[in-house]
C-alpha cells in the first residue's frame, strides 16, 4: 500500500499532500489527469471548459447523479494543473524524472475539518485508481456511489489513526488511548511487543509474529461471557524501538480497527502509549465490542499484564 498523504492545518483549512513516483512518461500522466476520456475511469465523469477561468462539472455516480462544480485556475502543459472544487483547491504538479518516470505531487487544500479525514482517504483511493489506469486498467471508478462500502474502511481508519495525535479535532470517533510509564528501557519493552516467545508470556497465544509490514497473524480470544473470537491482524507499520501498528479484525464480524503501540524513552524508564482506532465499526450491540470493553481490556494489558511480565526479570 502506498504511503499515506501528509495532512496539515493551514489558515484556510486543512491540507493533504501526496507524493507519488509513477513509472510512466510525463505526457501520459498529463493526459490522464486532464482528458475526460481518461478521467472517467479513475476519477469520475468530468467536463471542462479547458482554459483558465473555465468551469468544471463533476458528475457523481450515485443514484441521484449529483453534480458538483469547480473552476480551472491555471494550466501549464505538461507540468501544472490547478482547479477549485466547491471552494477547495487542487494542485497537480508533474516532474519528468526521466523519459519513463514522473513524479506527481498532488496537493488538496482548504478542506473543512469535518471532512478532512474522509477527503484525504478518498483521494488516496483515487490516486491508486489513477495508477491502475496508467497500468491499463479499464475498471470504472464508483465515485460517490459506495462511500460507505466496507472496502474503504481500512484506509479511512489509517488516516484517522495517523492524524489523531496532532489534530484530534478532525477525528470524529476518537480511539481508546491507554498510557503508562514503565520502569524498563525501550529495548526491553520493544522485545516484549515483538518477540513471539515473549508475547506468549503476557499477551495472547500467537502462533507466529514478525514485526514486518504485511505480516499476517491470528490469535484466539475470549469475551466477558466466555464467547470465543478469532482475531485477524496484519502489521501495517513498523519503526523499530518506536512504533508498531497492526490491523485488528474478527472472523465472522464486520469492522476494521488499528492498534498502535508507541514508545517514548524517559529519564527513568519508558512511556508506552497504546491507541485503538476504529472500534465504532464493530457491531455495537455486542458488549465485547463496545468502547468500555476495549478500554478495560487495554487497561489490564498495559497497566498490569505487561508490567508484571517485565518485572519478572
Amino acid at each position: 500500500m502506498q504511503n499515506l498523504g501528509k495532512i496539515s492545518k493551514e489558515n484556510e483549512g486543512y491540507k493533504v499532500i501526496f507524493d507519488r513516483i509513477l513509472l510512466h512518461p510525463v505526457d501520459r500522466v498529463w493526459k490522464a489527469i486532464t482528458d475526460p476520456d481518461q478521467l472517467k475511469y479513475w476519477f469520475t465523469d468530468i467536463t471542462f471548459d479547458f482554459r483558465p477561468g473555465g468551469q468544471i462539472v463533476f458528475q457523481f455516480r450515485d443514484e441521484e447523479k449529483t453534480k458538483s462544480y469547480g473552476e480551472i485556475v491555471s494550466i501549464d502543459v505538461p507540468n501544472r494543473f490547478v482547479w477549485t472544487w466547491e471552494g477547495e483547491l487542487a494542485v497537480w504538479e508533474l516532474t519528468a524524472l526521466d523519459e519513463y518516470t514522473t513524479r506527481l505531487l498532488f496537493t488538496y487544500s482548504k478542506i473543512n475539518g469535518d471532512y478532512a479525514v474522509n477527503v484525504a482517504s478518498g483521494f488516496h483511493d483515487i490516486l491508486q485508481l489513477l495508477e491502475n489506469r496508467l497500468a491499463g486498467s479499464e475498471a470504472m471508478s464508483p465515485f460517490g456511489a459506495t462511500a460507505n462500502a466496507p472496502e474503504f474502511l481500512p484506509i479511512r481508519t489509517r488516516y484517522a489513526a495517523a492524524v489523531y495525535t496532532d489534530y484530534p479535532e478532525i477525528v470524529q470517533q476518537p480511539p481508546v488511548v491507554i498510557e503508562k510509564v514503565l520502569k524498563a528501557p525501550v529495548e526491553k519493552i520493544w522485545a516484549a511487543l515483538t518477540n513471539k516467545e515473549q508475547m506468549l508470556q503476557w499477551y495472547f497465544s500467537i502462533d507466529d509474529f514478525k514485526p514486518e509490514p504485511g505480516f499476517e497473524f491470528r490469535f484466539a480470544g475470549e469475551g466477558s461471557k466466555g464467547d470465543h473470537y478469532m482475531h485477524r491482524c496484519v502489521v501495517t507499520e513498523v519503526n523499530p524501538l518506536s512504533k508498531l501498528q497492526y490491523s485488528w479484525q474478527y472472523e465472522g464480524y464486520t469492522g476494521y480497527s488499528l492498534v498502535t503501540f508507541e514508545l517514548f524513552p524517559q529519564k527513568n524508564g519508558t512511556r508506552i502509549s497504546v491507541s485503538h482506532q476504529g472500534l465504532e465499526s464493530f457491531p455495537q450491540e455486542l458488549a465485547d465490542f463496545t468502547r468500555n470493553s476495549f478500554t478495560q481490556g487495554w487497561t489490564d494489558i498495559i497497566g498490569k499484564m505487561l508490567p508484571d511480565y517485565l518485572q519478572k526479570d
